[in-house]
């Protein structure tokens, strides 16, 4: 996609989800967006995006089960998945946030965001 990294947003909240598009786009991104976990797993292994950044709370397909199929395909078993969570629900989520590559919390603090992402892209061109 015109040389930019891709990016899978993976965000139940529409509110959210335009949010991080639009914010990424203007961190020249690429964005594939979904608010759902099965097509989420589709999307990845369609498009094999650079990194996925994963809202916890999904409908149709648990979080968890989205990175437990992402994880054991081939295709997309080593793409960078960015947990996203609320601040209230840390705790709950501690077994997921093992098998993620890394975790953010909501509400979404952006310089927190650039940085977390800007780590795994820069590590697609070493």
């Amino acid at each position: 996609m015109n040389g930019q990294p891709l990016i899978l947003v993976v965000e139940q909240s529409l509110h959210d989800l335009e949010l991080l598009n639009s914010h990424l786009g203007i961190l020249n991104f690429s964005c594939i967006c979904t608010k759902q976990g099965v097509r989420a797993v589709m999307l990845a292994q369609t498009h094999q995006p650079d990194l996925i950044l994963l809202d916890m709370k999904l409908s149709n397909l648990s979080a968890n089960q989205v990175i437990d199929d992402l994880k054991h395909d081939s295709k997309t078993a080593t793409i960078p998945i960015i947990a996203v969570t609320s601040l209230t629900t840390v705790q709950d989520d501690r077994s997921t946030m093992l098998t993620a590559d890394d975790c953010i919390t909501k509400p979404y603090d952006f310089n927190q965001l650039e940085v977390v992402i800007s780590r795994y892209i820069s590590q697609l061109n070493s």
